[in-house]
């Protein structure tokens, strides 16, 4: 049995965005200790939005036992790695990692519990789809960069197909998780955006692509976190030689990455996203 941590995805924090500052320090603190585990942090974030409580469908149940396969595997791969005399942290792209991926997956259940909590839109399915999206989004990331569109989150896709099939995920799931998934590719984010602009939220994959997207990038976008992950991704492109390695660690690439970031729903407001790209930018 997991034992969530008082501390992590706290319901008594102040508010969202202290909530998702202290769940953040937590994993650093872990990543850099005694690292909890993807399994912790997908069954945590299941608890947080009452999935384990609430009488689940059998498709939500289909979903987040497809969510924990994946995060059980990828620790299994990792700790295989480590028998073998390799560290797992120094195999992992520095910043495509399982630290990122808790990342993502703690913004994320943030961002589905105020979104539901606002418009009253409680979908079992669709909250334990996001976590599966979230865990999955950047599953064996080869720590380099894109040759053609959506390349890296096609073979993401592909590596995930396994497990939807083992847990009996059904068709027209798996599409939606294709479609968002494949849609989270860097250059397509500001069509992401348009595609919402002026639309009421509503839970489908328009919708879902803008969360894991907005979900994907807020880390790097605080002024806490943020630093430390654009070196992390410089140290990940200059091991491929990607001439912007030299460049996204420093004020001016901090700036540039800064001014093209965008957040379009009512929870990035809440936790406060858009407010501290600004300030950022003032102090630059």
């Amino acid at each position: 049995m997991v034992t969530v941590n008082p501390i992590f995805l706290s319901k008594q924090a102040g508010n969202a965005s202290a909530c998702l500052d202290a769940s953040l320090r937590f994993l650093r603190q872990s990543w850099g200790a005694q690292w909890v585990g993807l399994g912790f942090v997908v069954d945590a974030c299941s608890r947080f939005l009452d999935l384990k409580s609430e009488a689940q469908t059998d498709v939500s149940a289909r979903l987040l036992a497809a969510a924990q396969q994946v995060a059980d595997r990828i620790e299994a791969e990792c700790s295989q790695h480590q028998s073998q005399g390799q560290s797992a942290h120094f195999r992992e792209p520095r910043y495509h990692n399982r630290l990122h991926f808790s990342d993502s997956l703690t913004t994320l259940a943030l961002q589905v519990s105020i979104e539901s909590a606002h418009t009253g839109l409680h979908d079992p399915a669709w909250k334990a789809a996001m976590l599966l999206i979230a865990v999955a989004h950047d599953l064996h990331h080869p720590g380099r960069v894109n040759t053609v569109a959506a390349e890296i989150e096609r073979h993401s896709f592909n590596a995930l197909q396994p497990h939807l099939a083992q847990c009996g995920v059904p068709t027209p799931w798996i599409d939606r998780i294709e479609a968002v998934i494949l849609r989270s590719d860097f250059s397509a984010v500001a069509d992401n955006h348009q595609r919402v602009a002026g639309q009421a939220f509503a839970w489908n994959t328009d919708w879902a692509t803008v969360l894991l997207n907005e979900a994907d990038i807020m880390t790097s976008a605080s002024a806490e976190f943020g630093p430390d992950l654009s070196r992390a991704l410089a140290d990940e492109w200059e091991r491929i030689q990607f001439p912007a390695h030299r460049s996204v660690a420093t004020p001016q690439g901090r700036r540039a990455f800064l001014e093209s970031i965008q957040f379009s729903s009512y929870s990035a407001g809440v936790l406060g996203a858009a407010e501290k790209v600004r300030a950022q930018l003032a102090s630059l």
